[in-house]
């Protein structure tokens, strides 16, 4: 099955399911939720029905974990992003529209987010419109304010940043940090430049107003993001995960790696309890800020890489590390970075995963030294049919 495929299959499970008037009124339309009018706990049911779906038909080793499958639910299915990216373009300011990528919903509501967060970002918008900088056009490749990036913490303080076209509106942009800083919670306004004909929502800095970042809390931890880099989007739901993902690593005097470490949130929350984690994040900018956070919360025992993560275990040694706790963007592991654990051969594997169907192509390449202990899901993405899994897996 591919990613559109189960997208698809969640879609039909979920629209089967009981209708209800969705809160925001452009929400059919709106590409940000595709389940909004449908009741929270059919969402669940059918994402739940289609992990079985799909675990059922993997075969082994994964098939037969996949009755009952356990899905946590959100603790609230609204205002849980912490990064909304808000497109810009001819006159409209939102997402893009179900099914067509070319067209813009223009918002003057999101629940995504706080409602005033939305609000203030769109204000900026306006602000922006008003100052003369033209929203970028993606099909003509004119124009200059391409995305407007909110960046949330669980204390509600946000990080706004400006994402660009080429241009040097120095004046302007001045002025409109000075509009973002005036909103409720703003603690710095990023402006950042994409250039390229590649519409993305990152971009190189350019210069920043107030902050230069924004302090996610964790458990205890105060971990600093940018705007660029990746964090877990549900705030309701991240605590409850890292939780489930320590206890699976369980305390003792082991050797950790945490791959795809990102600013250190995995490997920081598991410091106190193991006797050592390297932190391995291709991102220079992440494990940049992963070094920073381990200083800044006083943790001795995290050691902090930039480094592909293939490359990475290619230089280490059968029996390393006795845990490897991995967190991979969508296109999952895949054949190198299976075959190098299957190498080291750690006691035990903690397997987060945004994509279902390349943690199942992943299990089974595993399959040869590993055993599956435990398979879970989580819905960091309410209203979408997104969903993420937590497999724990033991040398055989």
């Amino acid at each position: 099955m591919r990613a559109k495929e189960f997208r698809r299959l969640v879609h039909d499970l979920a629209r089967a399911g009981e209708p209800v008037a969705p809160r925001c009124r452009h929400a059919v339309e709106c590409g940000g939720c595709a389940f909004q009018d449908r009741a929270y706990p059919a969402q669940l049911a059918a994402k739940r029905a289609a992990l079985e779906q799909i675990f059922a038909g993997a075969g082994a080793p994964v098939e037969p974990l996949a009755g009952a499958f356990d899905l946590v639910a959100s603790p609230d299915p609204f205002g849980y992003r912490t990064r909304m990216d808000y497109v810009a373009t001819r006159g409209r300011f939102g997402l893009r529209a179900r099914g067509r990528f070319n067209h813009v919903v223009d918002l003057d509501e999101c629940y995504l987010v706080p409602p005033e967060v939305f609000a203030h970002a769109r204000a900026v918008w306006a602000a922006a419109r008003a100052l003369g900088l033209p929203d970028y056009d993606v099909r003509r490749h004119e124009g200059f304010l391409r995305y407007l990036v909110v960046r949330r913490s669980p204390d509600n303080e946000v990080l706004l940043a400006a994402v660009t076209a080429a241009g040097e509106p120095e004046e302007a942009m001045e002025r409109l940090a000075a509009t973002a800083l005036e909103g409720p919670g703003v603690v710095g306004f990023h402006w950042l430049r994409n250039a390229t004909l590649t519409d993305l929502s990152f971009g190189a800095p350019v210069r920043h107003w107030g902050a230069a970042t924004l302090l996610m809390r964790v458990g205890r931890l105060r971990l600093a993001i940018g705007p660029n880099t990746f964090f877990q989007n549900n705030v309701h739901l991240l605590e409850q995960l890292l939780e489930e993902v320590i206890a699976a690593v369980e305390a003792g005097p082991y050797r950790v790696a945490d791959l795809y470490g990102g600013v250190g949130a995995i490997a920081l929350t598991l410091a106190p309890r193991v006797a050592h984690v390297v932190c391995v994040e291709a991102v220079d900018e992440s494990a940049a800020l992963a070094r920073a956070n381990a200083v800044s919360n006083h943790i001795a025992n995290v050691e902090a890489l930039a480094s592909d993560v293939a490359m990475y275990l290619r230089a280490q040694r059968p029996g390393a590390f006795d845990v490897a706790v991995l967190d991979p963007p969508r296109t999952g592991l895949g054949p190198d970075v299976c075959r190098e654990l299957l190498r080291i051969g750690p006691q035990r594997i903690v397997y987060v995963s945004c994509n279902p169907l390349t943690q199942i192509e992943d299990l089974r390449a595993l399959a040869p030294r590993y055993a599956i202990r435990s398979l879970r899901g989580y819905d960091m993405f309410p209203h979408t049919p997104h969903v993420e899994t937590l497999a724990v897996l033991d040398r055989a």
